[in-house]
């Protein structure tokens, strides 16, 4: 599976979980279900393989911001209950791809 067909598989997967579209998950709306969306995107990418600077680019965020999100997905999955539901919820479906 190359990998834009891995971004767009998990995009999906991501979208269905928490409910927001795609085009919003891949915007600058800084609204906390949108960000928490965005966050187990990134995460679930990382997981998968990509770099930093490739999620970059699909996400159209700078690699800093990327770096960002990896280095503080944990605190975020620990502050918000519903955040870590779908991230569980989404570990059985993409993490065992």
């Amino acid at each position: 599976m190359c990998k834009s067909e891995i971004f767009a598989e998990i995009l999906n997967c991501v979208s269905i979980e928490t409910e927001i579209s795609t085009d919003k998950i891949l915007s600058s709306n800084k609204d906390t279900e949108i960000v928490d969306a965005r966050y187990l995107l990134v995460h679930f990418l990382s997981e998968r393989g990509l770099y930093p600077s490739q999620i970059a680019i699909h996400i159209h965020k700078s690699k800093r911001a990327v770096n960002y999100i990896i280095s503080n997905f944990q605190d975020r999955i620990e502050s918000g209950k519903m955040l870590r539901i779908q991230y569980e919820n989404l570990k059985k479906q993409v993490g065992s791809n």
